[in-house]
């Protein structure tokens, strides 16, 4: 063998050692790594973290397959931790995990993974007690931080992961301490990639998770880019169907409050961008929906469920750091609340959106778009408290505010405290995270809120008032109402659009402006037969009657405004088909078909009311006075009862600026008020047995009513339908001083019906009897002046009654000397009276004038005739002339009055006596004496002619035959009379002889009696001659002169009826 071929053989059988020898190697190494090393890893694998984790940790076996560098771990088991009660029971386990290397690694001196499986991994978590889990002492003893270097290091190392993947993983959540349990299932993670090793930063990386949640399913699918200079990434987000009962065990709810069912679900996107140095933008976009929802809320007044089948909240662009402004819509469908033992809810809504709501955390601002209630139902019962009863939902049976109970998730997952340090090995992020800037807002700055419009479409309220019997509810349905440029803060006005049905044939609509700090309105109202029957509990128990039927319209404007609140309405007003029922004695109080107000103008500071006309057709009233003497009618609204407002109205006060004011005017004007087909029922129970009376058919006109003017009265009628009523006048009710002068007539009542006063008042019944009356009442200055023209036909009286109250008057006697032959009594009773007498009662005052006048039935009786004939008073005497019994022409008059009295009352008899005046009647007699010497030679002078010259009292004498004759009888005195020179009787004028006659006469007592005799029969022969009263009525009764009062003695004749 040459020397040249030595060295080569040396050097192949040394390559060929070389390679057996690694050959060797690798057969040996691939053997202990095929067969030695998975049994060795298997077993330092169970042992060591068994060691560190206190818990039985097995694996079934460990696969390694050199030439694909594929490693396979199967039957991996990790129990619950030595001692515990479950020993034996799994912590978490998989079923298999595979791991390809790539030979890559070695190339790029880094691991490189091409592929990472996980089968069926499963994790059972158990809480124990509030803090406590059951691997709470990993998590302490894991817990802890790395040190800054090495995580540092792990930072910059390389690595290349592909297709990670877990499949069919489970984890089991068993919560003792909440008696709850929940499992995620069929989880699911795929990775396409991760590597910061040969890839380019903008390569995106692409998971996807997947899963079910106790049975809903869930899914993540995102794309990122965490090694780029400026990091991306977006997250999409999937629930579907989450059972939200399953989790109310870690919702803090307020006491009393239990989630009934629900369901969630969510479609989201979740995008996140930071630039290097910048602090990241992050937004979500999306849709996440709840349903199904039903809340049992025991913890107010009222315990209600509350059902929600639908509500979706569309997030368009939220930004999760504030920095711009957020957009969100939201949707709601069939809410309902509905109070414990009843099906019908008592609020409900079909729908409720909200177009767009913009969050500007910045500016501390939330404005909310268009907000639509679509179909919202409420029923509003109002209770005996005076409570709606629907507050009573929303009423905290406990003592703290009701704004305080705050819905807060707490999961309750105890997490150890860790101190801080870095959690993002692996991630390439910027070396120092920037802060988020934060918003610059006041401290004690509130949120602004802002509202578009709110439109409330085709809602119905049902209104009950539980506090009334059998009163059917007011239903509001296809209620509009919208409102624009809404300022929450109540100052600026918002816009109001309202219409409504009320009870189907009722109408409501409201347009204007509004607004609440201070209050100010401006309103054009139209209310259509709007029903006011539901609304009367209002009132409280200050209503007394029942208000069964009723309804209100109203067109025109109201405005409100200032401080004190001033109100203006104008406009035209109805209440029609009114109907006030006494349900305690069933029968009807008031009711009118219609109550017209046209052109009504209403101020209330100053107070001003304006109305061209009032209408009230159809009307009717049931006036009754109580057995305690009130009045029924003022009792149907308690006045000694005051409610305690809801709103505060400025009160109207004389301010003492106008007119009106000073004068103590009453500035209200009524052009017209027109009367049409009215009855009244009167009923007096204050005197037994009662009293009833009807006025029917009462129609007229009442008007103009202004202060200062007065106005007409023009009204008539029926009483009992048959007897005419016609009141007319003037009236000015609304100046300072009432003003009054109206006539009332009316026509044949019948009088048996008064019984009930005549057996209380006077102590008897009336048997039968019609009346008639005209009457006259005028007020002026507050003096009362009243003519009162009375008849009464065919009065009789009846069966006397017994009455405390009746007075003893002498009615024979009156009824006697009033009552005619035709059975009729004619009465004219004048009263007068002051209204401003706080005494002032016109009954009394009536009263009291006609027993006033019947009891001078015995002392004077004349006077009771002067009710009937004008100067009645005047016939009780007739006057002579002093020492004379002749009828004067004066005296003539009276007689002939007094024979029609008496003609008129056959019953009546008369007493006539004479009377003298001792002292008039003294030198009376002489003249009369010396009369009648003059005449006694006239008559015999003509006695002796042959003349006829009749009686001494029926002759006169001219003035030439008075001197004749009065010479005759001077020359036959006997007296001394004055002579002449020549001692013959003296020729003297005729005043000088009467003088001298006058003075020789002497007049004594009998001749006084005499003259009272003659007195008395020359009235009782002219009665009987020509008064043609029967002698036998008549009656001469003497007088015992030197008895007789002052007051009786005179010159006159005087009568009594008897």
């Amino acid at each position: 063998m040459t020397p040249t071929i030595q060295p080569r053989f040396i050097r192949y059988k040394r390559l060929i050692i070389s390679l057996g020898v690694i050959a060797a190697l690798i057969v040996i190494v691939g053997a202990l790594i095929t067969f030695w090393l998975p049994g060795y890893a298997k077993s330092q694998l169970e042992t060591r973290l068994s060691e560190v984790l206190q818990r039985s940790v097995t694996v079934t076996s460990i696969e390694i397959k050199p030439r694909t560098l594929e490693l396979t771990v199967l039957g991996f088991r990790i129990d619950e931790k030595i001692g515990s009660d479950k020993k034996g029971a799994t912590l978490f386990s998989f079923s298999k995990l595979s791991v390809d290397l790539s030979i890559e690694s070695l190339k790029q001196r880094a691991p490189v993974l091409t592929a990472i499986t996980l089968t069926d991994p499963q994790l059972r978590l158990v809480r124990e007690s509030k803090d406590q889990l059951n691997i709470s002492d990993l998590l302490e003893k894991f817990g802890q931080p790395e040190d800054d270097e090495k995580a540092a290091s792990d930072q910059r190392g390389q690595f290349s992961i592909s297709n990670i993947r877990i499949e069919g993983g489970r984890f089991e959540f068993i919560d003792r301490y909440k008696n709850a349990e929940h499992t995620i299932t069929e989880i699911n993670l795929g990775i396409p990639v991760v590597a910061n090793l040969n890839s380019g930063p903008t390569d995106w990386i692409e998971p996807h998770f997947s899963a079910k949640i106790n049975g809903a399913p869930f899914s993540l699918d995102g794309k990122l880019r965490p090694f780029a200079e400026n990091q991306e990434a977006t997250l999409a987000v999937k629930l579907s169907n989450i059972d939200l009962t399953q989790f109310d065990q870690y919702a803090d709810l307020p006491k009393g409050i239990r989630l009934l069912s629900g369901y969630f679900d969510s479609d989201l996107l979740l995008t996140f961008t930071q630039e290097s140095t910048k602090a990241p933008d992050i937004t979500l976009t999306g849709a996440t929906t709840f349903r199904q929802m039903a809340i049992k809320n025991s913890a107010v007044a009222a315990p209600y469920q509350a059902e929600l089948k639908k509500l979706k909240v569309d997030l368009a662009q939220t930004d999760l750091t504030g920095k711009k402004p957020s957009q969100v819509k939201l949707a709601m469908d069939q809410i309902a609340l509905t109070r414990d033992g009843e099906n019908e809810p008592a609020l409900a809504l079909a729908k409720l959106a909200i177009d767009s709501i913009t969050v500007n955390t910045a500016a501390q601002r939330i404005a909310l778009g268009n907000i639509t209630l679509d179909r919202l139902s409420a029923t509003l019962r109002r209770d005996a408290s005076g409570t709606i009863d629907l507050t009573r939902l929303f009423n905290s049976l406990d003592t703290q505010n009701p704004a305080e109970p705050q819905i807060q998730v707490h999961v309750g997952i105890p997490i150890p405290a860790r101190k801080p340090g870095h959690a993002n090995a692996g991630i390439k992020i910027a070396e120092k995270e920037p802060k988020l800037p934060e918003p610059a807002r006041a401290d004690n700055k509130p949120w602004v809120p802002q509202i578009k419009s709110i439109q409330l479409k085709a809602a119905t309220l049902r209104y009950e008032d539980l506090t009334l019997t059998k009163i059917s509810p007011m239903i509001v349905d296809s209620l509009d109402l919208t409102l624009e440029s809404i300022d929450l803060n109540g100052i600026k006005p918002l816009n109001l659009v309202l219409q409504a049905q009320v009870n189907q044939h009722g109408n409501f609509k409201a347009n204007g402006s509004l607004a609440w700090a201070p209050l100010s309105a401006d309103l054009m109202l139209n209310l259509d037969a709007v029903d006011l029957v539901s609304l009367q509990g209002w009132l409280g128990d200050r209503l007394t009657a029942l208000l069964t039927s009723g309804d209100i319209s109203f067109n025109g404007n109201i405005k409100a405004s200032g401080s004190p609140l001033k109100i203006q309405a104008n406009g035209q007003g109805k209440l029609a088909n009114f109907n006030i029922f006494d349900s305690k004695n069933a029968y009807d109080l008031l009711r009118w078909k219609k109550l017209d107000i046209s052109h009504l103008n209403f101020v209330n500071e100053p107070l001003l009311l304006d109305i061209s006309t009032i209408h009230l057709s159809d009307f009717f009233a049931r006036m009754t006075i109580l057995p305690d003497g009130s009045l029924n009618l003022k009792q149907i609204i308690q006045s000694g009862k005051t409610a305690e407002p809801d709103i505060a109205v400025a009160a109207v006060e004389s301010t003492g600026n106008t007119p009106a004011a000073s004068k103590g005017e009453t500035p209200v004007h009524i052009d017209k008020i027109f009367l049409q087909n009215g009855s009244i029922n009167f009923n007096d129970r204050f005197i037994k047995p009662n009293y009833r009376a009807n006025l029917t058919e009462l129609s007229g006109l009442v008007g103009p009513l202004y202060p200062g003017k007065s106005g007409k009265i023009d009204i008539h009628g029926m009483v009992s339908k048959t007897a005419p009523l016609q009141i007319s006048g003037t009236i000015d009710p609304f100046s300072a001083e009432l003003l009054l002068d109206i006539v009332a007539k009316v026509k044949d009542i019948d009088l048996p019906p008064f019984s009930p006063y005549s057996g209380k008042y006077i102590g008897y019944a009336i048997e039968k009897g019609k009346l008639s009356a005209d009457v006259n009442y005028q007020i002026e200055n507050g003096a009362l002046t009243a003519d009162n023209k009375i008849f009464l036909d065919q009065f009789t009286l009846g069966d006397k009654v017994d009455s405390e109250d009746a007075v003893s008057l002498p009615l024979s006697l009156a009824i006697t000397l009033l009552k005619n032959s035709r059975g009729e009594i004619n009465l004219h009773l004048p009263l007068k009276g002051s209204i401003n007498d706080p005494q002032f009662n016109l009954g009394d005052v009536i009263f009291t004038a006609f027993t006033n006048l019947i009891t001078k039935a015995i002392t004077s009786p004349f006077t009771l005739l002067g009710a009937v004939f004008e100067g009645g008073e005047e016939l009780s005497k007739i006057s002579f002339t002093p020492g004379f019994a002749d009828i004067d022409a004066e005296s003539l008059q009276r007689l002939q009055t007094l024979s029609g009295v008496l003609k008129e009352r056959p019953s009546l008899r008369l007493e006539i006596s004479g009377h003298v005046d001792p002292a008039e009647d003294h030198e009376g007699l002489k003249l009369a004496k010396l009369q009648n010497k003059v005449k006694a030679q006239k008559l015999a002078d003509d006695a002796k002619k042959g003349i006829a010259s009749g009686a001494i009292t029926d002759m006169t004498l001219t003035p030439e035959e008075y001197s004749k004759y009065l010479e005759i009888a001077y020359k036959k005195e006997t007296f001394d009379k004055p002579k002449n020179a020549i001692g013959l009787a003296k020729s003297l004028p005729n005043t000088e002889m009467e003088q001298l006659i006058l003075s020789h006469t002497v007049i004594t007592d009998d001749d006084l009696e005499l003259l009272a005799e003659n007195r008395a029969s020359a009235a009782r022969n002219w009665l009987v001659e020509k008064g043609e009263i029967s002698s036998e009525r008549i009656f001469v009764v003497g007088i015992d002169e030197t008895e007789e009062s002052d007051q009786k003695r005179g010159s006159w004749a005087e009568f009594s009826l008897k």
